[in-house]
């Protein structure tokens, strides 16, 4: 074959990988965008009136938490599994929709134990998402391809967290009282509609795989096999080997516990990036600043990710990508161990903190899907693995690591003594 035959190959390749940018990894990006919108949403209401229209306590909304994050955890190894085996273009939308509707109910909440129910169920709805996002990515693209798309994957999770603070922040100012309700009512509402533009997205251009895409010619399906070396993924179908039979491969898989381990405490760091808002509140900064304080946070964060996940790529080394940022995660976290006053000094505390260990989620994953195992379903049932093993963390940190006490700061009853 001479260059000239091979040439008209690289551009067809290059022509589905934009049309396949277009479609799944901006459902991935936009999807992930949402998920973060909506696991922020509580934490912008708690401190935006909803702790004191539903006299809500800390204990008790860290609760919230806690049932979140256990419905979660029991759905992802499962939903993983039937994803799988179902078409994604479905399962995933349908799971946007139950979504959706559960979003609304927030809106309506009047009783705490409502929203215990509601926050359980959400974990449930949500738990499919990331590990079936990132199993579909690592699907469908190249190696060569996945680290700078996992980049922009978290490039929007972090996006929709910083978002929910200005969301909150424009509610407060714009419909707080539009109709009796409040601005935090209005969020979630906002929030839902949201959410049902992402599962109407996902039904009508998310692919399936390689034989079973509808909206695939032929010479994109034989590409996108060719990618796959050869192998066409639905084969998945055609095994004999039982369940079991795998579950047993998978544990054996000596790189299984490290990425286990390492998704699990990385995350366990993340999770006191989460309380900047409340910190804030806590040290006497009204809710809309408080809210906003939030976005600088997480616009560093996302560019940091970004440049991280390309450096990795284009170096295709890992380990490295890993290692310099998590260590200025580690400062972070030391100052916030001191946990002292002025506020200014936390801050730049928890901008550190994030930036270094959140730019590294995209890189670890992207490892993960590489080399932990080529077969697709024990791919799926191991990224669903390392989620539940890190969402089991969160069924206990908010409690001991990142309680919300409800007492003040310093600075925040000096700045009443101030005002008495």
């Amino acid at each position: 074959m001479t260059i000239q035959d091979e040439k008209p190959n690289l551009e067809e390749e290059q022509e589905y990988v934009r049309r396949l940018d277009k479609r799944l990894l901006a459902f991935a990006m936009f999807g992930n965008m949402v998920k973060a919108l909506d696991n922020s949403n509580l934490g912008s209401a708690f401190i935006s009136g909803m702790e004191e229209e539903l006299k809500i306590t800390g204990v008790q909304y860290n609760w919230m938490g806690v049932l979140f994050m256990v419905g979660y955890l029991s759905m992802q190894i499962p939903s993983n599994i039937l994803l799988a085996r179902c078409r994604p273009s479905f399962y995933l939308p349908f799971l946007e929709s139950i979504w959706c509707l559960l979003t609304i109910s927030m809106a309506c909440v009047n009783s705490v134990k409502s929203v215990y129910a509601i926050r359980f169920c959400l974990g449930l709805a949500e738990a499919g998402f990331y590990p079936g996002i990132v199993f579909l990515l690592g699907t469908w693209y190249t190696k060569k391809e996945l680290g700078k798309r996992m980049a922009l994957l978290n490039l929007c999770g972090a996006l929709g967290t910083g978002l929910s603070g200005v969301v909150q922040a424009v509610m407060l100012k714009t419909m707080d009282n539009v109709w009796g309700l409040s601005g935090w009512r209005w969020m979630f509402l906002f929030d839902a509609l949201v959410t049902s533009i992402l599962a109407w997205f996902g039904y009508n251009y998310l692919p399936d795989y390689p034989t079973t895409t509808s909206w695939l010619n032929k010479s994109e399906v034989a590409i996108a096999i060719q990618r796959g070396d050869g192998l066409d993924v639905r084969d998945i179908k055609k095994e004999h080997s039982s369940r079991w039979d795998k579950l047993r491969i998978l544990t054996g898989n000596k790189y299984l516990y490290p990425f286990i381990s390492g998704w699990a405490s990385l995350h366990v760091a993340l999770g006191g990036c989460h309380v900047l808002g409340i910190v804030a509140k806590k040290s006497g900064y009204d809710a809309v600043t408080a809210n906003l304080l939030t976005t600088p946070d997480t616009l560093i964060t996302m560019v940091v990710s970004l440049c991280n996940g390309f450096i990795s790529d284009r170096l295709q080394s890992r380990i490295w990508c890993l290692l310099v940022p998590a260590s200025f995660g580690l400062l972070g976290c030391l100052l916030l161990s001191a946990f002292v006053q002025p506020f200014g000094f936390l801050y730049f505390a928890f901008i550190v903190t994030h930036a270094g260990l959140g730019s590294t989620t995209s890189v670890v994953m992207t490892w993960a899907s590489e080399i932990i195992t080529s077969n697709i379903e024990l791919r799926a049932m191991s990224i669903a693995a390392m989620n539940t093993f890190s969402s089991m963390m969160w069924t206990w940190t908010p409690l001991v690591l990142w309680p919300v006490t409800g007492k003040m700061t310093f600075k925040q009853t000096q700045r009443r003594n101030d005002r008495d």
